[in-house]
């Protein structure tokens, strides 16, 4: 009689103690290397806790840099010692219009409202409805506001939760976080005068800092000699080369671990590492693709899979091509957003009649995703 499936599946050598440990939405009790930014977060929130009203705060740095651990941990910690203050954490990627946002936020000031069927200004007016009824200061945390601003949607939505403050004399907080620094500067004029965020920026991890968030991941998740030592630091350099990202060298233990697991061996090692690299690195850019707006996949399908084109070339095109006519300026700022998020590679040449000239280029691991 042939058993269970999952009964064959039973591991022989299991080598994770805890792998939610290395679970990208984990916030762990001890953040290495990011003392200084969390000091500097605490202190703009900590008005709150007095009764008063929070900075708003603008956390910038490349991807895997530690912004939204740093940002999830300080609220949590905020409200467990007050009890004046409670965090929303937005992920602008799934919420990225003014009305999904403005929903989700009166959903969480417990006037629950539908997406469907309600104005953006009955939802704000909602908001308001909902102010008026709690206790607590909100802080909103906005995760890759890019998306947002790309779509056109934060200018207005910034302005409405400004207006409360101005208003409707209710506190809110603002936790702004990008990987581009400059992504502020596209908000509309009326807004940045008022936002006035304190922003804190986000080095990117040296490899001896991401061994040493790696270690502090790796005893929590491994039983004891069940990773090699040369494990630890070849995911670092991995990292490290991909611009000092934690989440890949987090990502890159948890795969390799499961990895062993599914082959029954003793130990996590190099090998199993590098197994995964190309992998991690390919599902990465294929997450991001579904989510970009429709103009940054417009850009990404006119570049040549093989070779470049200058930047003015791929404006003509997109001009062509496009519903939404904008200028060679603003254009050249959907070309460096996409340059961050690792799916174009510029540079700029010599050559040609006109001098320096912008070329740009697919990144090999986006060219199987456009």
């Amino acid at each position: 009689m042939q058993g269970n499936v999952f009964e064959k599946s039973s591991k022989i050598n299991p080598v994770f103690k805890d792998e939610r440990f290395l679970y990208p939405e984990f916030v762990p009790e001890k953040l290495p290397h990011r003392d200084s930014e969390i000091d500097s977060l605490v202190y703009a929130l900590k008005p709150v806790t007095e009764g008063k009203k929070p900075q708003n705060v603008f956390l910038a740095g490349k991807p895997g840099t530690g912004k939204t651990v740093v940002a999830k941990f300080v609220l949590k910690e905020l409200e467990e010692y007050s009890d004046r203050a409670k965090f929303l954490y937005v992920n602008c990627f799934r919420l990225n219009t003014r009305h999904s946002v403005l929903t989700e936020i009166s959903n969480f000031l417990g006037l629950p409202i539908s997406r469907r069927g309600m104005s953006s200004d009955e939802a704000l007016d909602s908001v308001l409805q909902a102010l008026k009824k709690v206790s607590f200061t909100p802080i909103i945390i906005f995760d890759e506001l890019d998306q947002l601003v790309f779509r056109g949607e934060a200018s207005a939505l910034f302005y409405d939760l400004l207006r409360i403050f101005e208003f409707a004399k209710a506190r809110f907080g603002i936790v702004i976080i990008s990987n581009n620094p400059g992504i502020l500067q596209q908000l509309d004029s009326r807004v940045k005068s008022s936002l006035v965020p304190e922003t804190i920026i986000f080095e990117a991890y040296s490899p001896q800092q991401l061994k040493d968030i790696l270690r502090e991941r790796a005893q929590f998740a491994f039983f004891p000699e069940a990773i090699e030592n040369d494990a630890i630091s070849v995911a670092a350099a991995h990292a490290a080369k991909l611009g000092g990202d934690a989440r890949i060298a987090i990502e890159c233990l948890l795969k390799a671990g499961r990895l062993a697991e599914k082959r029954n061996e003793k130990k996590v090692s190099v090998e199993h590492l590098k197994e995964v690299f190309s992998s991690i690195e390919a599902r990465a850019v294929q997450k991001a693709v579904p989510f970009l707006a429709g103009h940054e996949k417009l850009i990404l399908s006119l570049v040549p899979k093989q070779g470049q084109i200058s930047s003015g070339g791929l404006f003509k095109k997109f001009s062509l091509k496009s519903s939404q006519k904008i200028s060679q300026r603003r254009f050249r700022t959907f070309v460096s957003a996409l340059e961050k998020k690792d799916l174009l590679e510029c540079a700029f040449t010599e050559k040609g009649v006109r001098g320096r000239t912008r070329m740009v280029a697919l990144k090999s691991k986006a060219q199987d995703f456009v």
